[in-house]
């Protein structure tokens, strides 16, 4: 690699003691290093011509600040965990070092994940929010809003609800999990529409294609409008939400990088039985439920 690239750190306040060896390794790489803190878009957009990798430090709301500062400039993302779930980031603080010296080395691959590009009532001026994660289209108050959700034009449905989240594949685990909907690997190409709290007892969550243009319609209501847990607009009965697909982050990953099933199982105790086997044999209550199983194979 060579010295006129730099590899930036986006750190979570409190965390410049914690990052200091992995900022020695960059620099011992060949790397010029840049470190960002109290401004870390100034300091971005001071680097980032001249950035190879941006690494987050911090938990995953660090991660997410920093894949809508990368995504657009094209620059990878290697997320550090120091936060209490840390499901998108893929390296512990302590192995940043040698994470570090494998990126150096070209030891790594390189993982697609896209953004959603957030408009509240299109065509008023102002830049659009990016999300990673999820839009989530919320009643202001305790009473239930009206939201009419269309994809490409086409209605996908009408919701009494306390409101609509819509999530990429990256977020189905995040607030979108919660509500009810799905977890998606996040190598799919795919959107979820999840209800929050419908009156309709029928309706369930819904994948799409990501490259679907889905607007979020207020039939009646006040809604909040927030993009990755950022407020980005107040609408009232008339008001649009057009979620667009986005930028594609680069994420780096190594061969020891937990896998996403390796990952539901560790963080959400995804299929983890709260039972083991004992001796070789299952808990008495799926044991008693086997043999009635058998018994009545038997009978028949």
């Amino acid at each position: 690699m060579s010295a006129a690239r730099s590899i930036g750190f986006l750190i979570h306040p409190g965390e410049q003691v914690a990052a200091r060896v992995a900022v020695a390794r960059a620099q011992a790489c060949g790397f010029a290093v840049w470190t960002a803190v109290d401004d870390p878009e100034g300091s971005f957009a001071e680097h980032a011509g001249d950035t190879a990798l941006l690494v987050t430090v911090g938990g995953d709301g660090t991660f997410l600040y920093g894949a809508r500062l990368a995504a657009p400039a094209a620059i990878p993302v290697l997320g550090v965990n120091r936060g209490r779930l840390g499901f998108l980031a893929d390296v512990e603080l302590g192995d940043l070092p040698d994470a570090i010296s494998r990126y150096a080395e070209g030891r790594f691959v390189i993982q697609r994940r896209s953004l959603v590009s957030v408009r509240t009532n299109p065509g008023e001026d102002g830049p659009p929010f990016l999300a990673l994660n999820e839009v989530v289209v919320r009643s202001r108050g305790v009473n239930v809003v009206r939201l009419r959700v269309d994809a490409d034009g086409e209605v996908l449905g009408e919701f009494d609800a306390d409101g609509i989240v819509v999530a990429t594949a990256t977020g189905s685990t995040a607030y979108a999990l919660s509500a009810g909907g799905p977890p998606v690997d996040p190598r799919l190409h795919a959107l979820v529409v999840v209800p929050l709290a419908p009156h309709a007892v029928i309706s369930r969550p819904v994948v799409i294609p990501e490259a679907t243009r889905v607007d979020v319609h207020v039939v009646a209501g006040s809604v909040a409008v927030a993009a990755d847990g950022r407020m980005s607009g107040r609408l009232d009965s008339g008001g649009l939400v057009a979620v667009r697909p986005g930028p594609e982050l680069s994420v780096i990953r190594f061969d020891t990088s937990p896998s996403f099933l390796e990952r539901l199982r560790e963080k959400f105790r995804f299929g983890v039985p709260h039972k083991g086997v004992v001796r070789g044999e299952l808990p008495v209550a799926a044991a008693e439920d086997d043999d009635s199983v058998e018994e009545g194979h038997g009978a028949s």
